[in-house]
């Protein structure tokens, strides 16, 4: 079984290391949208300061510290929106990577009899059942008992249900109270803070200034 988790664990590894990747392709459009928005708003603050050495000074020192302060929040608000964009971008990128994985089907077979098995492990009853996506029930259903024994020393049925996932396997065990979400959504949903936090270290490690996202 550790044999079996670890290689799971690869997975997730390879999850991980793919998210980093594309998390590095966007850097450079990171940096050149800061930079984009950072020359509006000197621009914006440039022109504010000339109409302002037209006023009298008091007032227009009070008028100039508040516009600043509006343009910085209204700065950090926008570039907290781009930031957010690009990493709903990049997860984007990261589920056709995983959607890709499963079209190949002789490396995919190969992943999803691991993911089986360890989630047969885990539940571990004599009678459990499967549920896959329409396409690895179409791909599978012939061969399932091959599948099976290969994967797990338990009996497992394929259930006529199907899931509406990339690929992967729940298994749910014979009385109903065990589920294990081996999915590919389940496994990126069970590592998803690690994986925002990757992504976020990665694209914006080379941005000064901070910034607290609202999002997700």
């Amino acid at each position: 079984m550790t044999n079996q988790t670890d290689q799971v664990s690869t997975l997730k590894h390879a999850i991980l290391d793919r998210a980093r990747k594309l998390a590095d392709q966007h850097i450079a459009q990171g940096n050149i949208s800061r930079q984009n928005i950072m020359q509006d708003a000197r621009e914006k603050i440039q022109l504010m300061e000339q109409k302002e050495l037209l006023a009298a000074r008091a007032l227009a020192e009070r008028e100039y510290l508040r516009t600043v302060q509006a343009s910085e929040i209204h700065m950090q608000a926008e570039m907290d929106r781009n930031r957010w964009g690009m990493v709903l971008v990049v997860m984007e990128k990261l589920n056709c990577y995983l959607s890709d994985l499963a079209k190949d089907r002789t490396q995919y077979r190969e992943v999803f009899i691991k993911l089986l098995k360890q989630a047969s492990e885990l539940i571990a009853q004599e009678q459990m059942t499967a549920f896959v996506n329409e396409q690895d029930h179409k791909s599978f259903a012939a061969d399932w008992d091959s599948i099976v024994k290969q994967a797990s020393d338990f009996s497992v049925t394929l259930s006529d249900e199907t899931t509406d996932s990339y690929g992967g396997v729940k298994l749910l065990s014979a009385d109903g109270t065990v589920m294990v979400d081996n999915t590919f959504e389940g496994l990126v949903s069970r590592q998803e803070k690690e994986l925002q936090k990757i992504i976020f270290e990665r694209l914006f490690a080379s941005v000064s200034g901070t910034g607290v996202l609202s999002h997700g």
